[in-house]
């Protein structure tokens, strides 16, 4: 086979990617000082400080949200900034300050133990710019043992006014800025390409070779996949296709609560139960893949790159599970074993959309039990961030963004039917206007915005095609029926929420709810703002308002810092200590499958990612497009967006997770630049 052409360019992409990573791992290493493959930022242990610590209001410590300053009203004003004590050696004291309203202002840093007692304090003049002060020579003349600080405080002259862009502390000095690190990956980063042109153009045979090796292993893979189905088949021989669709459904429905069940547990379960539980998430799975085995005898198209790159993902992944212990195990294993039978069934299958009908309905049906689990067991209590069957309501709006998928999907495919019957649409309306209120109540911003762009991804796929006469028809009933249900909703529908647990006194909450009562400056999701600011809308203005990073990502910023410098070939265990001492997922998808899992697994999920919209979008439009190719578009953009500043990434956790690889089964058995056969 020729290397030319598209598979000349995509090789030379997956390369790019390669250097990017490794010219970025190279220039931290050299301008650190520190060949590391363990943590490739080794500039030391690094503490920051968040900025609700020095935004909160203290002794003559005001903090003005519209000047973005703080304001010294008296002679002195002081801030005390907590901080775990389990590193001793902390040499340096960055603060950066900007907005300066003297030359210089005089400032006292006293470091206290874990009793608030004083060890040392230097005295220092602060000035526009970054400032270091060294602690070493502070601290020289205390024993090791003494050297351990729980908090410090700043004590600043006044009256005066300044702003903190940076507030941390270090184990070592930073030697480099911005300007060294763009030169050295620059420098690095042109050395890689050059050695990639090289071998593309001047070494096309080893590539031809290397390309014939790689598909045999993959077929014996397929060979294996299609023994298992054809042997485990024949115990579903004598069933109808109505039963086969049931059983279907139900195993569906019992995969989305096993991994309800995992989630709200926290895995504090024994190891054992944990991992029966996940054996049994994927038993269900292979048997709906033997329900769905019909023995055509297609093949999954392995020159498909989504199919390269979903392979590439988790075999990466099970080197990185034998190299460092994971907390949550064998999750490539899982994907291959379990998942990769799935995918092959339902390329054999001569309606596959059966099966993807079969999911939409069991997800139709958890939603409806979470609602009477909310209306019944969960109350709602005005002010607070409603967080319904989860424990956190970024989580449940995650959720509703992608059970919304499900709804949408059927009133796109019923549209265009000729006798579109009233019940039915009934229950699907008020569906949606209930999830449009329950994510109202959540105020989650991304989670709005992955449900509008759904909603626009529906409105964009009704355009181009072709209406039968009923559509219009059908079209004025269900805006009708919108707006009956989206008055109940809203009147009778919260006030059911809010009085029915109370009153039956059956209201339940799970443990770890009460840190989202308060307002609490370690966690991100926070007790809603009150006043003028209360709702989604109020969230989003009070973000913009405030004009910087950190407060239109609610502190995520110092989450993937410090993910960031923990990267590493092969990953680690588990979730990382992030926010001022605390175990966080990473709240970025890339940057938890990085920390997972190693720093190159960043390029089959990238492509992964990347082909499946392709592919999403090219199916809606296909010459076969069926009613319910709208799935796959809408799993994409649900998994990635959430991805961006929620935890998407962990492993049987979270129902958008299972939505969207199981929506690759739709699409990687189709050839490279072709529609999804339908």
């Amino acid at each position: 086979m020729a290397v030319t052409g598209r598979n000349l360019g995509l090789k030379f992409m997956v390369g790019l990617l390669v250097g990017v990573i490794f010219s970025g791992m190279a220039s931290l290493m050299i301008l650190s000082g520190s060949i590391n493959l363990q943590k490739f930022y080794d500039v030391g242990n690094i503490f920051d400080v968040s900025s609700a610590e020095y935004e909160k209001a203290a002794d003559h410590w005001n903090y003005n949200y519209s000047t973005k300053v703080i304001e010294i009203d008296a002679d002195t004003g002081s801030c005390f900034f907590t901080m775990p004590g389990g590193f001793q050696d902390w040499n340096y004291l960055y603060l950066d300050l900007v907005n300066v309203s003297k030359p210089a202002v005089r400032c006292q840093a006293a470091f206290c133990d874990r009793s608030g007692n004083v060890i040392y304090a230097l005295d220092c003049s602060l000035q526009e710019g970054s400032n270091v002060l060294n602690l070493q020579q502070a601290s020289k003349d205390l024993p090791p043992q003494e050297r351990r600080i729980n908090g410090f405080s700043l004590k600043v002259e006044g009256p005066s006014s300044f702003g903190i862009s940076r507030l941390q502390l270090r184990e070592r000095q930073q030697t480099f800025g911005p300007k060294e690190i763009v030169t050295k990956f620059a420098a690095v980063f042109a050395c890689w390409v050059m050695i990639l042109l090289f071998v593309v153009f001047k070494v096309p045979k080893a590539w031809r070779h290397k390309a014939v090796r790689r598909h045999s292993w993959l077929g014996s893979l397929q060979e294996a996949y299609r023994c298992l189905l054809c042997n485990a088949a024949g115990l579903f021989e004598e069933f109808s296709l109505r039963k086969i669709s049931f059983l279907r459904r139900l195993l569906f429905l019992a995969s989305l609560l096993i991994m309800y069940i995992m989630y709200v547990s926290g895995w504090r379960w024994q190891v054992l139960l944990q991992r029966r539980m996940v054996f049994l998430l994927g038993v269900c799975l292979l048997l709906v893949a033997f329900l769905s085995w019909e023995p055509q005898k297609r093949a999954v198209n392995w020159k498909n790159p989504l199919m390269y790159a979903w392979v590439a993902l988790w075999v990466m992944c099970i080197i990185s599970e034998f190299v460092v212990g994971k907390d949550v195990q064998h999750v490539g294993v899982f994907m291959l074993v379990c998942m990769g039978p799935l995918y092959l069934a339902w390329a054999n299958m001569e309606k596959p959309d059966r099966l993807l009908n079969d999911f939409l309905v069991a997800m139709r049906w958890c939603y409806w039990l979470s609602c009477f689990f909310c209306l019944f067991f969960r109350a709602y209590t005005p002010g607070i961030r409603y967080m319904g069957i989860y424990q956190n309501p970024n989580s449940f709006a995650g959720y509703l963004a992608t059970v919304n998928i499900a709804f949408l999907i059927w009133l796109d495919a019923n549209l265009n039917k000729e006798k579109l019957k009233a019940w039915p649409l009934c229950k699907n309306v008020l569906a949606l206007a209930s999830i449009c209120g329950l994510l109202a109540l959540t105020e989650s911003i991304t989670s709005v915005v992955v449900y509008v762009m759904e909603c626009v991804v529906f409105i964009w796929k009704q355009f181009p095609n072709e209406k039968p006469r009923r559509y219009r028809e059908n079209l004025r009933a269900f805006l009708l029926m919108s707006v009956l249900a989206v008055a109940f909703t809203w009147v009778p529908g919260r006030l059911c929420l809010e009085h029915v647990p109370q009153i039956l006194k059956t209201n339940v909450t799970f443990e770890g709810d009460a840190y989202l009562t308060r307002e609490d400056p370690l966690s991100l999701p926070v007790q809603a703002a009150g006043g003028e600011q209360a709702g989604v809308g109020g969230r989003i203005l009070s973000k913009i308002r405030t004009g910087d990073w950190d407060s239109l990502f609610s502190s995520r910023t110092d989450v993937w810092k410090a993910y960031f410098r923990e990267l590493n070939l092969f990953g680690h265990r588990g979730y990382l200590k992030s926010l001022n001492g605390k175990k966080a997922h990473a709240h970025n998808a890339l940057l938890q499958m990085m920390g997972y899992y190693g720093v190159f697994v960043a390029v089959p999920y990238l492509f992964l990612l990347y082909y499946s919209l392709k592919y999403g979008i090219t199916v809606i439009f296909g010459q076969r497009c069926s009613g319910i190719s709208l799935f796959f578009l809408m799993a994409a953009v649900n998994y990635i967006v959430l991805g961006l500043t929620e935890d998407m990434a962990t492993p049987f956790f979270y129902i958008g997770w299972l939505t969207f690889f199981i929506s690759l089964g739709g699409l990687t058995n189709q050839p490279a630049g072709t529609n999804v056969r339908r």
